[in-house]
């Protein structure tokens, strides 16, 4: 009787600890599928972007979190240029504050880059 109770008592410490009922996998970060064509201001800055020959062949935008926030920044993967990211809210609030490392952030995602672009990602 013992064996019984020891084997019912683990199975519901296993079966409760692995099931995290408050997770919610439908949350949509700053409620768009495609924030490229979503979000009018990441719209009329990818609009910018693909005006210039650099923005085109370089540039990128990701987003992705950091400290439990979400942000996305546009990158360059130019190889004779001096930049930094600059990194939005989601309302496209320039994040000037911030001062991390891109290898801070969590789940990052490729959000938009041009057809001829030229960075390599690994997807």
């Amino acid at each position: 009787m013992k064996n019984v109770l020891y084997l019912l008592f683990t199975c519901f410490l296993v079966l409760s600890t692995s099931c995290n009922v408050d997770e919610d996998p439908t949350v949509i970060p700053c409620g768009v599928q495609n924030p490229a064509e979503d979000l009018d201001w990441m719209k009329e800055l990818v609009i910018e972007l693909e005006s210039t020959e650099m923005g085109r062949e370089y540039s990128y935008i990701k987003s992705g979190y950091y400290e439990g926030n979400f942000y996305y920044y546009v990158g360059s993967c130019c190889p004779n240029c001096n930049w930094a990211p600059v990194t939005y809210n989601c309302q496209g609030e320039v994040q000037e504050d911030l001062e991390f490392e891109m290898n801070d952030m969590t789940d990052v995602q490729l959000v938009w880059r041009s057809e001829s672009n030229m960075c390599a990602f690994e997807e």
